[in-house]
């Protein structure tokens, strides 16, 4: 069935509440790049999504930024 969600958040490339469950890869050894979640694909989230991730992360964006800005801001954070 794989893994409970334990904070809500983007899963296998959906949003999850807390308490559903994701298949995602079940192994310790993979290193996360947001903070222990699974990794965000920044390419097939919508622009409000990436600003939500860019808010997770710190990083700022202004609302006159494409998506192509914000995932640029991602990635070199």
């Amino acid at each position: 069935m794989g893994e409970m969600v334990t904070k809500a958040g983007f899963y296998d490339g959906k949003f999850r509440k807390a308490g559903q469950f994701h298949s995602g890869p079940q192994s310790d050894d993979i290193v996360m790049e947001n903070g222990g979640e699974q990794p965000a694909d920044l390419d097939k989230m919508t622009k409000d999504e990436l600003v939500a991730e860019a808010g997770k992360r710190g990083v700022e964006v202004k609302a006159s930024d494409t998506k192509a800005d914000i995932i640029k801001s991602l990635e070199s954070k």
